[in-house]
């Protein structure tokens, strides 16, 4: 039976994994669009000011258990899409 529920709950996983790569791949594609507007446009690949607000705004979505953890996966997506803005510009 543990291996059935195992089985069951990677499973789930893996389909969250396809819906997170889904996401994160049009989120990408947005931040193409969005680079090429900053581009255009002459404005910086970073604005702390937003950064900060999608942060606390993920603070203050999350439990303290899982917190710090949600905070590293939006810092390190947003690291990402910088970086891709960069080669964009």
């Amino acid at each position: 039976m543990e291996n059935l529920n195992l089985d069951l709950i990677r499973k789930e996983i893996s389909a969250i994994n396809d819906e997170m790569l889904a996401l994160f791949v049009k989120r990408m594609e947005l931040s193409a669009q969005v680079a090429r507007y900053k581009k255009a446009n002459g404005l910086p690949t970073l604005d702390r000011k937003r950064e900060e607000a999608i942060l606390q705004k993920v603070a203050d979505s999350t439990t303290d258990e899982f917190r710090q953890y949600a905070l590293e996966l939006f810092r390190t997506m947003m690291d990402l899409s910088k970086e891709y803005q960069e080669t964009l510009r």
